[in-house]
């Protein structure tokens, strides 16, 4: 796409899937912007892991 955006297909279980669509009803976005977020928030975590001493690479941020 021009815009630097790719379209993706996937598959998610079904508890994922209504989790997301619950959030995405509760904060008036769309499915495609929570995944988004969720996204990037995890990009957010491991660009600060290398500061954090002694956080296993599993960890939670």
């Amino acid at each position: 796409m021009k815009d630097g955006t790719i379209r993706m297909q996937i598959r998610l279980p079904a508890d994922v899937a209504e989790f997301l669509e619950q959030t995405s009803r509760a904060n008036l976005t769309s499915r495609n912007a929570e995944v988004v977020r969720s996204v990037r928030e995890r990009m957010q975590c491991e660009r600060l892991r290398p500061q954090a001493e002694g956080i296993p690479p599993s960890a939670e941020c």
